[in-house]
């Protein structure tokens, strides 16, 4: 008797770890969606935004010898974004010459294609710039993920409007540009 109740108790204990699932699209809020259809929640995409900035300071040794990050004072979204994540591993001042840049994706990418349209094919590429790899897109999400006040980056509307009828088609746009770029030197 006692093996046919232990052998039932065993069936009935995977019969319950069977009917675990994995949270669906549905089942959890979904706040951004890469281009081959992998989704985030709020807190994954935090931590994707987060861990992207601290991988490009490591991948490119942005890092200063004292270890201390001074940022230019502005009220922009960029440096509001980059003072709270780099706060969280570093001692963050404010000062006129700063040793990190907080130029985005979306910025550099403009500026280069500007500088092409003019003809100027040498575009300096920003160093100390940890921000370089995430889109405005990106940002201000996670700016309002994390309730972050800044004055957004004012865009160029005659490259804007250009980048929007390639934006459908490839997504990955402002990188491409950034890498291309990277190949004319």
């Amino acid at each position: 008797m006692k093996k046919n109740s232990q052998v039932a108790r065993t069936k009935s204990a995977t019969k319950k770890t069977s009917d675990f699932r994995l949270p669906t699209s549905e089942s959890r809020s979904v706040v951004w969606t890469f281009t081959n259809q992998r989704e985030l929640d709020k807190n994954q995409f935090i931590d994707y935004v987060e861990r992207k900035v601290f991988r490009t300071i490591r991948k490119h040794q942005m890092l200063p010898e004292t270890k201390i990050i001074t940022l230019k004072k502005s009220q922009d979204l960029n440096t509001q974004i980059l003072k709270q994540i780099l706060e969280t591993k570093f001692q963050v001042k404010f000062s006129t010459k700063p040793n990190i840049s907080t130029t985005n994706l979306s910025e550099q990418a403009e500026n280069i294609f500007k500088n092409i349209i003019k003809g100027n094919f040498k575009n300096p590429e920003p160093t100390n710039a940890p921000l370089i790899y995430l889109s405005d897109k990106e940002l201000e999400l996670y700016a309002s993920l994390k309730n972050i006040k800044g004055t957004p980056r004012k865009q160029s509307k005659t490259i804007q409007t250009l980048f929007n009828k390639f934006l459908n088609k490839n997504q990955d746009l402002e990188l491409n540009i950034l890498k291309a770029q990277s190949q004319l030197k």
